[in-house]
């Protein structure tokens, strides 16, 4: 059998390559063919592997003298995750050293790997001194971030990215009340329809997933439908039709029909879309869909509201997706600056007079969020912005008293639960005319 710490490190090391920590996982037949604990230990390992990535190469480039032959590369990957549980995760230093001599035995470099990770433990204090989070984030994203919000703010952020996120479930609003939820999913309400549990993979698994009475959706991804239903509340869900642009995987569309809005959904990805189209399947729930680019969408009909959930830097995921943090995108962030300002262009033909356009991102920079909306609203005079609902606004701070902005951060969600949020832009604009 495979030892789980191989399978960590190969994940990571196809990570590195494709960027991509789910496909790795899906592509990994060992991975697959694990027990469940044994696959949350994998994950464990990994995620935490990536939210790391500078502190540990700090480490092995400090102990490592010479590089590691390209035909042996595997073996960085398992210094790696190997150096991240003695230093970050409470694993058995013995275990782990044990574990990556025997598997570097097929490489013939046991010697080296042992004599590496025993002067990682026994210089365990003094390196956590001389490592600290913040170089974790890249030169162009602390950057980009310090620019926007200054250094400090960016200390704290990276200190929020080293932890492990939770797994945010909400629940169908006709079956909230029906069951002992806290109990069912050993977890916490974080909102009337959010329970929040410890992710542990394998989330078909959990109570009544099959049966459709929820889906995975954080707290901050929920927040542009509800907007929504709060500018809505008491004017008929029922007969107002939402256009949502960047549909999949379903998290909203599926939100926006369970709060009674009638759907239209529109996904570029014909991989994302088939996702989206499973997910609904599974709670039955039903949008008119179409995959296609909403800029080349040529229906002249007009709608209540928008809904541009618009392709992004995702700098706000770093700590549900640290992968973000092994690849620059300074060049990716100015084309999706242009395709995002395009597609509300775009979503401003497409909505009636009065009606909402709700721009949101999961992003933090300015460029993506306030600066975006600001020459938005210089061009097009014909919309204001409004500011979101009083309960909304607790998970973030305005920008000029109207635009949401949320990063990554420890939230006191009750008196009893303290947990971090995903980083996210949201903005609100009203069409007053023509």
């Amino acid at each position: 059998m495979t030892n789980t710490r191989e399978i960590a490190s190969k994940i990571l090391q196809h990570i590195y390559l494709h960027n991509d920590f789910e496909k790795a996982c899906e592509k990994n037949k060992s991975f697959n063919s694990l027990e469940q604990r044994d696959r949350s230990f994998v994950r464990l390992i990994v995620l935490e592997s990536l939210r790391r990535n500078k502190q540990l190469d700090f480490i092995i480039k400090f102990f490592l003298k010479k590089p590691i032959d390209k035909n042996k590369i595997f073996l960085e990957f398992l210094l790696r995750v190997s150096v991240c549980q003695i230093l970050f995760l409470k694993v058995s230093e013995y275990a782990v050293v044990n574990s990556a001599v025997e598997i570097s035995k097929k490489f013939n470099l046991q010697g080296l790997i042992n004599a590496i990770l025993r002067n990682v433990c026994r210089k365990k204090k003094e390196l956590l001194v001389k490592i600290n989070d913040i170089s974790n984030i890249p030169n162009w994203l602390e950057k980009n971030l310090s620019t926007s919000y200054g250094i400090n703010e960016v200390k704290k952020i990276s200190k929020i990215i080293t932890q492990e996120a939770e797994l945010d479930i909400k629940i169908k609003n006709k079956y909230i009340g029906s069951k002992n939820w806290e109990t069912i999913l050993n977890g916490k309400f974080i909102e009337p329809d959010i329970i929040r549990v410890k992710n542990k993979g394998r989330i078909n698994k959990l109570p009544f997933f099959e049966d459709g009475l929820w889906w995975v959706q954080s707290i901050s991804s929920s927040l542009p439908v509800k907007c929504l239903e709060a500018l809505f509340r008491s004017n008929n869900l029922n007969s107002r039709i939402i256009l949502e642009i960047g549909a999949a995987p379903g998290g909203k569309t599926a939100q926006l029909i369970d709060y009674g809005f009638k759907t239209k959904s529109i996904d570029i990805s014909v991989v994302r879309t088939d996702k989206l189209k499973e997910n609904l399947n599974r709670l039955n729930y039903n949008t008119d869909l179409k995959c296609l680019d909403f800029l080349d969408y040529s229906d002249d009909k007009v709608y209540d509201a928008v809904l541009l959930d618009a392709p992004c830097t995702a700098s706000g995921l770093m700590q549900r997706k640290p992968e973000i943090l092994l690849k620059n995108k300074t060049e990716e962030l100015e084309s999706l600056i242009k395709k995002q300002r395009k597609l509300l262009e775009k979503s401003n033909r497409h909505l009636k007079s009065g009606g909402y356009l709700v721009y949101c991102v999961c992003s933090i920079f300015s460029k993506e969020g306030k600066e975006q909306i600001e020459s938005f609203l210089k061009k097009n005079k014909n919309f204001s912005l409004v500011a979101p609902a009083d309960d909304i606004q607790k998970y973030g701070k305005l920008l000029n008293n109207k635009m949401l902005l949320i990063t990554p951060k420890q939230n006191y969600f009750t008196e009893s639960l303290v947990g971090t949020i995903d980083g996210f832009f949201i903005a609100i604009l009203k069409k007053e005319y023509e």
